[in-house]
């Protein structure tokens, strides 16, 4: 089930595994991920403008992706917060919506098995 939930997203499921050694530890992680308000820092400081608020919530989104795995939200991630440390924010907004549905791929993923 969990690597399944990393095939859909275009995970590693291998490198996600050993670093937190089994399903269960997995599972309360992606619990977290859930919690976790970067991208609605993200998503908010993008609405208004704020570039450096942005770029927080990107560079920590970008961690928690990276720590997790998320290999392909964590590139487009990785992405936008070179653009917001650049302060190409221009650019950022037309690369945000990949963001955003890469990040709603991977929560909706989330939530099929946790529920």
């Amino acid at each position: 089930m969990v690597e399944e939930l990393y095939n859909k997203i275009g995970g590693d499921y291998a490198k996600a595994i050993s670093r937190m050694q089994n399903d269960e530890r997995i599972v309360k992680y992606l619990r977290f991920f859930l919690m976790d308000e970067s991208y609605s820092q993200l998503e908010n400081a993008m609405a208004a403008n704020d570039c450096e608020g942005a770029f927080r919530g990107a560079h920590t989104l970008k961690g928690v992706s990276q720590n997790m795995s998320f290999e392909v939200l964590g590139h487009i991630v990785e992405q936008i917060t070179e653009e917001l440390r650049a302060k190409e924010f221009e650019k950022a907004l037309t690369t945000f919506p990949q963001v955003k549905e890469e990040y709603k791929k991977v929560v909706d993923e989330i939530n099929k098995i946790i529920g």
